[in-house]
């Protein structure tokens, strides 16, 4: 490369650069309030005599059914009654270790601050939700759901990969346990909402639909790296990298983007300790790598079309979309 195309590169860096903080500055500047309660705090710290008021003041979470006596008498018992080696566990504990590993939370409402100004950047008619910040019972499977006015977050769900009270959870689960996570969540939860999906899908169409939440997320938390949205270590995002030729050679080989069967949404899409292609292999990789395929794709494409905005990339058809990314993994 001579001296010339060196210097152009550079100067077209730079420019993308002085475009991105500008973009950024913008964004920052977008006026942004919302309301975030700590329900789990208010629930379990409300004086026995209060509790009515507190119930009638959140009508969405207390079951008008039971009284606020019986309420009372719930906080002080066991969360998992039912459960022998979780009898003993009672919702003082479980809101002592929310207390100890999550804290105030300050860092990530400013994270979901951010995100929240990202999406009405993108999405000039987004109005944010009411936060709400409860005791899910350790509900990992919903521990973030968006339901239009509402944002609920079960704060049980983030006390760290290791802690106890995960130990009998598989290590693929317990590995997203960590409030390092938690605005990746929320992100996702609104990529649920906000990304098209059509029907009888293909595996490929499947693909470039998870492909397309994780680049509206790439957008939306820009600090994000593909490796943290993928929920990947380290080690697990060089392997895809690293066999991303091979992943989309067994692809092709196999026949497999045009097939409906839904059992290649457990083996490639679904979260899973690692992704099943019946080879030695698979003990090697990661879960969901038809995820990574999925973004690379959609990655690809917005290369390779860099005047489009991010609204009409997400809006495309999967087919198109992928026929026009030119879409080729390098062989290392």
């Amino acid at each position: 490369i001579g001296i010339a195309a060196i210097s152009f590169i550079f100067t077209s860096l730079l420019l993308a650069m002085a475009c991105s903080d500008k973009k950024e500055k913008e964004i920052a500047a977008i006026p942004m309030d919302f309301d975030w309660i700590r329900l789990d705090s208010l629930f379990m710290k409300t004086p026995d005599a209060k509790m009515g008021e507190l119930s009638a003041q959140y009508p969405y979470f207390f079951t008008q059914s039971v009284t606020p006596e019986e309420w009372c008498e719930i906080r002080k018992g066991s969360i998992f009654p039912d459960i022998p080696a979780f009898a003993n566990l009672h919702y003082a504990d479980l809101y002592g270790e929310i207390e100890k590993s999550v804290g105030t939370l300050s860092a990530e409402k400013k994270e979901i601050k951010n995100l929240f100004q990202h999406i009405k950047y993108y999405f000039p008619k987004f109005e944010p939700p009411k936060v709400v910040m409860l005791i899910s019972r350790v509900a990992y499977e919903t521990r973030v759901i968006y339901a239009d006015s509402l944002l609920l977050i079960g704060t049980d769900n983030y006390l760290g990969t290791q802690h106890k009270y995960y130990q009998d959870m598989d290590k693929y689960i317990r590995a997203d346990l960590d409030k390092k996570n938690l605005v990746i969540d929320v992100a996702d939860a609104f990529a649920d909402k906000l990304v098209p999906r059509g029907i009888h899908l293909t595996f490929l169409d499947n693909m470039i639909y998870e492909g397309k939440k994780l680049y509206l997320e790439s957008e939306l938390l820009p600090k994000k790296t593909p490796a943290d949205l993928l929920r990947y270590d380290a080690k697990k995002y060089a392997w895809a990298e690293a066999n991303e030729a091979e992943i989309w050679r067994y692809f092709i080989e196999k026949e497999l983007l045009y097939q409906t069967d839904k059992k290649l949404l457990t083996r490639f899409l679904y979260p899973a300790p690692f992704s099943k292609f019946y080879l030695e292999l698979d003990n090697e990789s990661p879960g969901q790598i038809g995820r990574f395929i999925g973004l690379r794709i959609v990655q690809a494409y917005a290369k390779n079309h860099k005047e489009e905005s991010m609204l009409k990339i997400l809006a495309m058809k999967p087919e198109e979309l992928f026929k026009q990314s030119l879409y080729k993994p390098n062989k290392n």
